[in-house]
């Protein structure tokens, strides 16, 4: 089972949304940066100002939408959040999950203890707080 945590997206205009996110090592970046879907983007209010651009994935080379403006991501659980972290954005006709790059979870304070079983816990914690993942939530 994937590493997913809950977030809470906040918008430059104030638009606020909590969903799952899942933690993609694989997703490098040099600054915090989350995948969103267009339904999500949409809701968010992000949809329009971006910019049509490509990335490579690990089936080649496909569109995104990079957003010229920044969000406000925070971790969220039951009993604590992270701090709010400024994101970048950008926007994938083809995902249905929110995905979070290394760098935006390095800077949420994740310490991912268990890939297979999506255990985590923040690294301020002791070592035995053991976090459960989220429920995906798709945006289709």
């Amino acid at each position: 089972m994937p590493v997913r945590i809950k977030l809470k997206i906040t918008s430059r205009t104030g638009e606020e949304i909590l969903t799952s996110a899942y933690i993609n090592s694989g997703y490098e970046t040099d600054k915090p940066e989350i995948l969103l879907p267009v339904k999500l983007a949409v809701e968010l209010g992000l949809w329009r100002n971006v910019k049509e651009d490509y990335a490579r994935t690990p089936i080649g080379m496909g569109k995104i939408y990079t957003v010229n403006e920044k969000i406000k991501v925070e971790a969220t659980t039951e009993d604590r959040e992270s701090k709010p972290i400024d994101t970048s954005v950008v926007i994938s006709e083809f995902e249905d999950e929110v995905l979070i790059s290394d760098y935006l979870a390095s800077e949420l304070g994740i310490a991912v203890e268990d890939f297979r079983k999506g255990i985590w816990r923040f690294r301020d914690e002791p070592l035995d707080k053991l976090r459960k993942p989220e429920k995906p939530q798709p945006w289709r």
